[in-house]
């Protein structure tokens, strides 16, 4: 399903612009809607890990930014434990993944689709970080700062 558009990724491909002129597009994998748990799917990260970050669950509260989860981060993981587990055997290669944060998946849909960053495409569920953000971080912020007796929650 998705080939032909690797294809026109990687070579290009003639399309018709709105008043007919030809042009030449390449298309990207620009984003892709998901909810948190399958952009760890399909980001090849483990559920207890940031499919958007390096960042472990352990690490979720750090007050500083942790590195972007790369393409070529997962890929370079991938590759050392499939060079020394098969995918064929899947309890050591489970365990293998396990020690990385990653799931098991052993080649995403992904992996060779030019300019494709995971960590991008499947970006935030919006809904649901902005309010968590907002009261985990921004709401406790306003509280400690004014008092719970000026807000009238």
């Amino acid at each position: 399903v998705i080939a032909p558009l690797k294809k026109a990724t990687e070579y290009g491909h003639m399309m018709n612009d709105p008043f007919g002129n030809s042009k030449y597009c390449f298309t990207l994998l620009a984003t892709y809607v998901t909810d948190t748990l399958e952009a760890c799917v399909l980001s090849c990260v483990h559920s207890s890990t940031s499919h958007v970050t390096m960042a472990k669950s352990s690490q979720f509260s750090n007050p500083f930014c942790h590195p972007s989860h790369t393409a070529d981060a997962t890929l370079s993981c991938l590759a050392t434990i499939t060079a020394l587990t098969s995918p064929d055997d899947l309890p050591e290669y489970f365990k293998a993944c396990k020690d990385d944060c990653l799931n098991g998946v052993n080649a995403p849909f992904w992996w060779n689709w030019a300019l494709t960053e995971p960590y991008i495409v499947f970006g935030l569920e919006v809904l649901h970080h902005f309010h968590k953000m907002f009261w985990d971080h921004d709401l406790q912020w306003a509280i400690n700062l004014v008092g719970t007796m000026e807000l009238d929650f």
